[in-house]
């Protein structure tokens, strides 16, 4: 996800983020402000005991000014205890709160932002860029606003004593303040492409640890899988060129800040000569040189840090503006047999159109099935039911009523879907099998396992049901969790059910128990099948055959086949292939 420039995704739109805890993060940064005063109230009382050693100041006070030194160092770090307690709590709520969101806006859009992105830059997003967020709200908001603060309060006081010698300490605010500008500058587009490198390096790795196998057969290295390479190279190169950019600046910074007696000193001796200084506020100004920019050099690692947490921050706001699919207001029963219907529909992806203006009626109850060759569109079809994407032109209705009209939860409430990979939780068999039905009983999850066909090998496992999928040794095969999964729709019940055909990748047995869970899964379902075996959709109501994206004929098995069109090719085809595998 490459990131682009976008101005609104600043400080206002980090605070923004932080919601209803604005008023905790507030009440932090005021304890956090009382500690960095507190900071120096130990060197007001030096001074005040240099008065007192000059013979200015009131007698018998060295003790209390003592007392008040010890109370303020004691203060000092319960503020801070309390400061970083709330802003460390705060933050981690935040950071679920961001999460959430999310993880929900994620769900109200379109696949086509995850095939266009890959896993590895979205988990990048969703924990590294997010976690960066907790390094502003519990440590940058409360040192930033600290680091301004109390320097100013304390300028304000060394005004009372000396404006010349309080006006020298503020040229290395104003030069280290110059330098983070052109820091900030000169950073932002080598810092953005950076990250953008680091997202794209997280991608590959997961590329290339799920492509192991395959890389183990071939004897590929990490340097023969020349997109791994190449990106670790880039991103290798990106941070040198970061940190030679870098390294100037914060050197200096560090230089300047460090620097206060380098100011002070030439001055208040020049000063104290003429008599327009005192000799103890020249020693008082020697000691506060040193410690007066304390607090400012947490401004120092801003630029550096706040240029971090940007380029991640315009990542989650890229993400949150996606816009997400409309939800309607209309509502159908899930109890109740529904028809479907494909309106003049037209689909493409980005630009280019993979469905092209066909159109087609599913009768109630009835199962029709989508063949035809990879990238003819029929599974791209059968997804825009669910509104895994919008039709581009047309509408697809359910009896009668636009889906985008539906509300999004009562569309998925209608609908069950058994995907050619089947997706597993890495959790219990009855919790695989559960998820298709909130509140469901165990007896209610067993019918729906016999009816697919697996409780008997459920029950075979060590601890049945409450079998971990993956723990002590148990592991399934292609077909048993495709079983799995059809119990998890059964289970369900939904009147129309979107099926994608996968037991081209089973055994003769597993094929002959997943055609009897069908029979179960099937019954009463305004269906959807794409079939990838043309022997299991014989006895479909319709086959509806898909090339280069049109519909080019439907009609029963018997049908298509005695009119010697594109499905009856197929068909032969088919079956000459099978009696070789025979053979």
């Amino acid at each position: 996800m490459k990131t682009k420039n976008n101005n609104k995704a600043g400080v206002r739109y980090l605070l923004g983020l932080a919601n209803s805890k604005k008023l905790i993060l507030a009440v932090a940064i005021g304890f956090s402000v009382l500690s960095g005063l507190c900071t120096f109230v130990p060197f007001l009382m030096i001074f005040r005991t240099i008065l007192l050693l000059f013979g200015e100041g009131g007698a018998g006070s060295a003790m209390q000014n003592g007392i008040i030194a010890i109370v303020a160092i004691v203060l000092r770090f319960v503020f801070q205890a309390i400061s970083a307690a709330m802003t460390h709590v705060n933050a981690y709520n935040i950071l679920y709160h961001v999460r959430r969101e999310l993880c929900r806006h994620l769900g109200k859009v379109n696949l086509g932002f995850f095939t266009g992105n890959s896993t590895g830059e979205i988990k990048k997003i969703m924990m590294e860029d997010v976690e960066r967020l907790e390094m502003f709200f519990a440590h940058q908001i409360p040192d930033i606003v600290v680091a301004i603060v109390v320097p100013v309060a304390v300028l304000v006081y060394l005004f009372t004593i000396n404006v010349w010698m309080s006006l020298i300490l503020l040229l290395p605010i104003v030069l280290t303040t110059l330098t983070q500008v052109i820091m900030l500058v000169t950073s932002k587009n080598p810092m953005d492409e950076f990250y953008w490198l680091a997202g794209k390096q997280s991608a590959v790795i997961l590329q290339y640890i799920n492509g192991m196998p395959v890389m183990k057969t071939y004897n590929l290295t990490a340097d023969s899988y020349r997109e791994y390479a190449d990106t670790i190279s880039s991103y290798n190169n990106a941070w040198w060129r970061a940190a030679k950019i870098l390294s100037p600046p914060s050197a200096i910074i560090t230089v300047i800040i460090e620097s206060g007696l380098f100011f002070v000193l030439p001055l208040g001796g020049y000063l104290y000569l003429t008599g327009s200084l005192a000799l103890s506020s020249y020693i008082f100004f020697a000691i506060m040189s040193i410690v007066f920019l304390s607090s400012y050099i947490n401004l120092a690692n801003f630029a550096q840090i706040f240029s971090q947490i940007s380029s991640g921050i315009v990542r989650i706001k890229e993400i949150m503006d996606i816009p997400a699919m409309g939800n309607g207001n209309k509502t159908l029963l899930p109890t109740e047999s529904h028809s479907l219907t494909y309106e003049n529909v037209s689909f493409a992806y980005d630009q280019q159109e993979v469905l092209h203006n066909f159109s087609l009626d599913l009768p109630i109850d009835s199962l029709t099935a989508f063949v035809g060759p990879s990238g003819a569109g029929k599974s791209t079809a059968a997804q825009l039911v669910p509104r895994f994407w919008d039709v581009s032109k047309g509408a697809i209705r359910i009896d009668g009523i636009d889906i985008r009209e539906l509300e999004a939860d009562n569309l998925m409430d209608n609908m069950s879907f058994v995907f050619q990979e089947a997706f597993m939780l890495n959790d219990t068999l009855y919790e695989n099998i559960a998820m298709g039905k909130h509140g469901c009983t165990r007896q209610e999850v067993e019918v729906a396992a016999k009816s697919a066909q697996i409780h008997d090998f459920i029950m075979s496992l060590p601890k049945g049901y409450d079998t971990v999928i993956g723990s002590e040794g148990v592991k399934l095969s292609g077909g048993e969790r495709q079983r799995v999964c059809i119990a998890r729709a059964i289970l369900k019940d939904a009147p129309i059910l979107i099926f994608d055909e996968a037991t081209s990748f089973t055994d003769i047995e597993n094929e002959r128990k997943i055609q009897l869970a069908l029979e179960s899964l099937l019954e009463s379902k305004t269906t959807v099948m794409i079939a990838h075996r043309l022997h299991t959709i014989v006895g479909a109501d319709q086959i509806c055959v898909f090339q280069s994206g049109n519909l080019m004929e439907c009609g029963t098995h018997h049908d298509l086949v005695a009119s010697g069109g594109a499905y009856a090719s197929m068909w032969q085809t088919y079956c000459e292939a099978m009696r070789e595998v025979a053979s």
